[in-house]
């Protein structure tokens, strides 16, 4: 019968196969229902409804139903009742049948209840760990004992605690499955403690750059000789910053961007010592650089050197952030409410909290319509 179907499925009408699919899995379910009402006072296998509504293609639903129905079919909902039980919500069942079928074929106290147990004791919570589990099943394919469990060891001897872990593997699973680049982290940290970079920074780098921690030797060997020879002091979190942004760029990406800066009339000197200041901004797009130094040099008249002093206004949201707080500055100048000699950062490197009591608030009395004008700014 489940033969016959799943044939005209294949070579029948688009609704005909539709009608075929939900065949298969009422008769596979029924099938199933009638011989499992020992175990269940309802009669019913929920499974069956998990499996229909995950999308699942015809083939992958009668191969899997097929596959149940030869093992105990109480081992699959013991599957789900144990994944709900670390936080699964229906939803995420069903995104995570539908990446790996093979999840309700598991035994749960055996492969699975291990597993779980582990990730939760390291920190994962149950909002955290359905979310971290879905996206990178291969997870559930890997031996506890024989390979997360060593793997972990190793990189929580790169960072200060179990919290750090759990940090770097949300950020970047991918390389955590490959045990050459754990390897290679190992180098990477060990390169930079010899060389006397503090725990905070190397803990810093990574919890949030572990692309970079576990990328080959050579290339982070090369990317630290590069920022020791731009004059980074290692006990210095920048050192850090500087490193992670020379470790993703190769010599023609540095300078494509240092030809754009030096397009607004910036020198290389200009250029490596705002570098210095604030790393992170020669990571932006050519399109994003044009558009802010435009705004900043063309509309408001600002001296490079100026931007230069705080370049962390160049990765600021134009829109949002730096078109709303110049306009409000530039009324409070013009009514002689602030010096005109302001800083850039005293009203940019500040929090929106600090900028509204600092800037808006306070003036209210004497210049009402200035929160209107800031709030349309930004909404606009």
């Amino acid at each position: 019968m489940h033969y016959f179907l799943i044939a005209r499925l294949k070579t029948g009408t688009p609704r005909y196969g539709v009608l075929c699919y939900n065949a298969i899995l009422f008769f596979t379910s029924r099938t199933l229902s009638v011989s499992n009402t020992n175990h269940r006072k309802d009669g019913t296998f929920n499974v069956f409804s998990l499996i229909n509504s995950c999308g699942l293609s015809p083939e992958k639903a009668l191969k899997l139903s097929k596959r149940l129905e030869l093992k105990n079919p109480d081992g699959a909902n013991a599957v789900m009742d144990l994944l709900r039980n670390y936080g699964f919500s229906q939803t995420q069942l069903c995104r995570l049948v539908k990446k790996i079928p093979s999840v309700l074929l598991s035994k749960p106290d055996k492969t699975l209840l291990p597993k779980l147990k582990f990730f939760h004791s390291i920190g994962f919570s149950t909002t955290d760990l359905p979310r971290f589990l879905i996206g990178n099943t291969s997870f559930l394919g890997l031996s506890l004992d024989k390979t997360i469990i060593p793997r972990y060891e190793i990189v929580k001897s790169l960072v200060h605690g179990d919290k750090e872990v759990v940090s770097t593997l949300k950020h970047d699973r991918w390389y955590f499955n490959r045990g050459m680049f754990i390897n290679d982290s190992v180098q990477n940290v060990g390169a930079l403690r010899q060389l006397g970079v503090p725990q905070r920074s190397i803990s810093f780098l990574v919890t949030n750059f572990p692309s970079v921690t576990f990328m080959k030797h050579s290339r982070f060997a090369e990317a630290m000789e590069k920022v020791g020879e731009m004059g980074f002091d290692p006990l210095k979190s920048n050192f850090v910053l500087a490193l992670q942004v020379l470790a993703k760029m190769d010599e023609a990406m540095w300078k494509s961007k240092l030809e754009v800066f030096e397009r607004w009339g910036w020198s290389r000197d200009i250029c490596l010592s705002a570098f210095k200041k604030h790393p992170q901004f020669m990571m932006l797009s050519e399109k994003k650089i044009m558009k802010i130094l435009s705004f900043l040099m063309e509309d408001m008249g600002l001296p490079l050197e100026d931007i230069a002093r705080c370049p962390v206004i160049l990765k600021c949201n134009l829109e949002k952030t730096v078109i709303p707080r110049f306009a409000v500055v530039k009324i409070l100048k013009s009514r002689g409410l602030t010096k005109r000699d302001l800083k850039i950062s005293s009203f940019i490197k500040i929090s929106e909290k600090v900028f509204l009591e600092r800037y808006v608030t306070r003036f209210q009395k004497n210049e009402p319509l200035l929160l209107d004008a800031y709030k349309g700014l930004k909404s606009n």
